[in-house]
């Protein structure tokens, strides 16, 4: 009996931890979308000037199999809407990505390692549920948002 439990948890933390961005073809994908401040470390990962001006950015993130595409605008918000004074500027970045574990608050967690296409720039998000993912800092911890805007991104469907 104890076997038969210990198969089935196992088989349901497989399902969990390995279903992200896999569905049985290459044509399948995860795409989770959300809205950050431009703080310091986001500036770093863009590579963005210090001084040019950004209050958020509007992040679509899309997983296939092994690849991820990073696709948003940014910018200065419009007053009493959801877009960009001036249209807003693009950024687009696209790689590989690989499960790790672990993060500073649990060991245990399944984190999404992104690294850019150049090798240069590496993202990771922690895996909250499975619609729910959120931006880690380099020493991966949770990155903190600010009134308006988080680092938590929502999966949407495709």
């Amino acid at each position: 009996m104890k076997n038969i439990i210990l198969s089935v948890g196992l088989f349901s933390l497989f399902l969990v931890t390995e279903g992200f961005g896999q569905s049985g073809n290459n044509q399948a994908s995860d795409i989770f979308v959300g809205s950050s401040p431009c703080g310091n470390i986001v500036r770093t990962l863009f590579g963005m000037p210090k001084n040019e001006a950004c209050e958020y950015i509007k992040w679509k993130i899309v997983f296939t199999s092994d690849t991820f595409l990073l696709s948003g605008l940014y910018g200065v918000s419009k007053p009493n809407t959801s877009t960009f004074e001036g249209g807003g500027k693009p950024i687009e970045m696209k790689g590989k990505w690989i499960i790790v574990k672990g993060i500073k608050a649990n060991p245990e967690a399944v984190v999404y390692q992104l690294t850019t296409a150049n090798g240069g720039t590496i993202f990771s998000f922690v895996k909250m549920d499975n619609n729910v993912i959120h931006l880690l800092d380099s020493k991966r911890n949770l990155m903190i948002g600010n009134e308006g805007y988080s680092y938590t991104f929502s999966r949407v469907k495709p």
